[in-house]
């Protein structure tokens, strides 16, 4: 599926629970005894105005429409702040998201966090979160944008062809989304973000097609730009037009391996059949690296990634998190040695149930 360094799926048919990592891995205390973080395919999409009623309705139909078509595995659910109920519920005692969302004022922020841990501190691949400013922050601008992350076993991915991106830009257009990527992504602990922030720092400077940093970090300056390009990337028609529109696109981004799919109010481009985790001991993918190239002017110039760490352990701060944001530039005099080299790479196959970009 990926050109990851080992047979991922054959090991996970074998022993599903191969993947994950023990908590606290790389930090002072050692390895704890709960799940740490789990690798999965995940779809991340920032948006606006999470407090009209308009845009909770449309939360509920991505949360409905998951549980629908990728029946996903649920056990807990984490809200921080609510305005009513614990903070932390079992998913099988949870009153339904669209019940919560239409109690709430729109003065209260939006945060729902679903995990398929066993144990309430455990991370699992199946994860739907979503995060909404309040109204008093969304009316006086400069405080982000709201965001949805939903992931999925990268088993299941390979074994439902299709569904993942059916479901990403079924989500862009039900939220008009700013923008977003999908694609490989290490699932944390909710409970236990903190000291699981460095496995991730770690695995990301191994894997640069790995996605870094929470949805809430992520959603505060997704105002000032995309974060990332992935397997999957929306960009709304604003930004199609300040890339040169979707002529330039096409140029830049061969249709053999490249699929533009709309979703109303922008597009989603697909980088090849499959995710890719692009080794960082491997030449970098030209399905990553064109598209991210085409996209540079509209990137974030900042990111908020990890939380500093009093232990000295390994961080996206600073630094690091800017190398992260460039880790696919290259110099222009390179991009044709790279649209060369999309000629050895996976094809894009085609997905007919979705819309098209003309």
């Amino acid at each position: 599926m990926t050109e990851l360094p080992l047979d991922l799926l054959e090991l996970m048919r074998e022993n599903p629970d191969a993947m994950n990592v023990p908590g606290g891995l790389l930090t002072k205390q050692g390895p704890q005894d709960y799940v740490g973080s789990v690798p999965a395919i995940a779809g991340t999409l920032f948006f606006k105005d999470a407090h009209l009623p308009a845009v909770r309705d449309a939360i509920s139909a991505c949360f409905e429409e998951f549980q629908v078509k990728a029946e996903p595995k649920f056990t807990w659910l984490y809200r921080e702040d609510p305005p009513e109920g614990p903070d932390k519920t079992a998913y099988a005692e949870a009153k339904p998201l669209n019940k919560m969302l239409v109690r709430m004022d729109p003065d209260d922020a939006v945060s729902f966090h679903y995990t398929s841990g066993v144990l309430a501190q455990d991370a699992g691949p199946w994860d739907f979160q979503v995060v909404g400013l309040p109204a008093w922050r969304a009316e006086m601008g400069g405080w982000g944008l709201c965001g949805l992350r939903f992931s999925m076993p990268i088993l299941f991915v390979e074994e439902n062809p299709g569904l993942f991106q059916t479901l990403f830009v079924s989500f862009a257009r039900r939220l008009c989304a700013v923008h977003g990527y999908g694609g490989h992504s290490l699932i944390l602990s909710a409970a236990r973000y903190d000291e699981n922030q460095a496995f991730e720092a770690f695995l990301t400077s191994k894997l640069r097609g790995f996605d870094a940093g929470n949805l809430v970090s992520g959603a505060v300056n997704a105002h000032l730009g995309i974060k990332t390009v992935g397997w999957l990337t929306a960009i709304d028609n604003d930004y199609v037009e300040k890339v040169g529109g979707i002529s330039a696109i096409r140029s830049a981004l061969p249709m053999d391996w490249f699929g533009l799919f709309d979703y109303g109010t922008g597009l989603v481009i697909q980088g090849g059949a499959q995710p890719e985790a692009a080794p960082a001991d491997s030449p970098m993918p030209a399905r990553l690296v064109l598209p991210n190239m085409l996209l540079k002017p509209i990137r974030t110039p900042k990111v908020r990634m990890h939380y500093a760490s009093a232990g000295s352990e390994p961080r996206l701060i600073g630094l690091a998190a800017e190398e992260w944001l460039n880790r696919f530039d290259v110099a222009d005099n390179e991009l044709m040695a790279y649209k060369a080299k999309l000629l050895d790479e996976p094809k894009f196959a085609g997905l007919p149930d979705l819309p098209t970009r003309l």
